[in-house]
């Protein structure tokens, strides 16, 4: 067998420590820097995240508000009339304000709730329709309770009636059928019979 003996120059490491003490320190230091490189990452990710959504909510809030103070003092021009030439400067708001009403309000629809094709033809708004609607349901609804319930209270008052009047007539009759003046004579002449027996 033959013996080989290796020397190695190791300028990274003190001559007071040992090689397995160098090693662990040296292991141990490489760890903890890849450690902390991971935390690193994974944190400048998670602020770059948040940051990002702080960015983009204080950029839309800016812009909402930017873009409503605008759109508060934006003015259009208009005119009441085809025929008019004044022409009256009013806020876009207003003014979207003024078109659905007058959408609404414009007669457009036949008599089914169909866009008329003619003119002529337009017998309703779209409000007139609606309203028209939502009024015959609940008209409807609420006349065939009312029938109802009259009909139900109708019935009971009638069988009440009936009732008072049978127990009334039943009386009568089966008063008049006991003839009650007849039991009290034989009650009477009961009554003597007995006394004179005693």
């Amino acid at each position: 067998m033959a013996n080989v003996k290796i020397e190695l120059e190791l300028d990274w490491m003190n001559e007071d420590d040992s090689l397995d003490e160098t090693l662990r320190n040296e292991v141990v230091r490489n760890l903890q820097n890849r450690l902390i490189a991971n935390v690193e990452n994974k944190v400048t990710a998670k602020l770059n995240t948040e940051l990002e959504k702080i960015a983009d909510r204080v950029t839309e809030s800016f812009i909402t508000k930017t873009l409503e103070s605008k759109i508060d003092d934006l003015k259009i021009p208009y005119t009441t009339s085809h025929w008019d030439s004044k022409v009256e400067y009013i806020p876009i708001s207003q003014f979207i304000g003024k078109k659905y009403e007058e959408h609404l309000t414009k007669k457009s629809l036949n008599e089914y709730g169909e866009k008329a094709e003619y003119s002529r033809d337009a017998k309703l708004s779209i409000s007139e329709y609606f309203i028209k609607n939502y009024l015959a349901k609940e008209l409807t609804g609420k006349v065939s309770s009312m029938i109802q319930t009259a009909r139900k209270e109708a019935e009971e008052t009638i069988v009440k009636a009936l009732e008072n009047n049978l127990k009334e007539q039943l009386s009568v009759d089966i008063i008049n059928r006991l003839n009650i003046p007849k039991m009290l004579e034989s009650l009477q002449s009961k009554a003597l019979e007995f006394e004179k027996e005693e």
